[in-house]
C-alpha cells in the first residue's frame, strides 16, 4: 500500500537576533524558533543563526497551495509588522513534499503572488520523490531555493 502525500509550508526569517525580540515584535508566537550558537539535537553541533518559523495549520494531507494561503492569512493578521520583518530579515515562504504516490504539481493563483510579493517573500522547495521502493533515503525532486 502507498502512502499519502505529505506536504506543509511555513514562513521564516533567520540571522543573528534573539527570537524572543522576534516574537514581541510581530505579537506572534512562532511555531518553531531556535537561537544562534544553540545546540542542534543529536549533533555537536552548534546553530550558525537564529531562526524563527510559522508553520501551516492544516493537515500534511492539505494540498501545498492550501498551505501556503493559510500562512499567509496568519501573516496577514499583523500585516505591517511582518511586512516590515520580511523586508529587514528577507523573509522565505518554505514549501516541503514528501511525494510517495504521485508528484501533484504546483500552481499558485495570481492573488496568492501578489501576496508573496507583498511581504517581499522568496520561496524555497524541498520536494522530495519517496517512490522508488528500491531507494532506502528520499531523492530531491526539486530546490529552487
Amino acid at each position: 500500500m502507498t502512502k499519502a502525500n505529505k506536504c506543509y509550508a511555513y514562513f521564516h526569517v533567520a540571522g543573528s537576533f534573539d527570537p524572543a525580540q522576534i516574537t514581541e515584535r510581530v505579537g506572534v508566537n512562532p511555531t518553531k524558533s531556535s537561537l544562534e550558537g544553540s545546540a542542534i539535537e543529536r549533533t555537536q553541533m552548534v546553530r550558525k543563526c537564529s531562526r524563527w518559523e510559522l508553520h501551516s495549520r492544516l493537515e500534511t494531507t492539505a494540498t501545498l497551495e492550501e498551505h501556503v494561503v493559510d500562512v499567509l492569512n496568519q501573516l496577514d493578521e499583523k500585516r505591517n509588522a511582518f511586512r516590515q520583518l520580511s523586508a529587514e530579515l528577507d523573509g522565505v515562504m518554505e514549501l516541503v513534499g514528501y511525494f510517495h504516490a504521485y508528484y501533484p504539481g504546483l500552481a499558485f493563483e495570481r492573488g496568492v503572488i501578489e501576496r508573496l510579493a507583498e511581504y517581499s517573500l522568496s520561496m524555497d522547495c524541498d520536494f522530495y520523490y519517496l517512490c522508488d521502493e528500491g531507494r532506502d533515503s528520499p531523492a530531491p525532486v526539486a530546490d529552487a531555493g
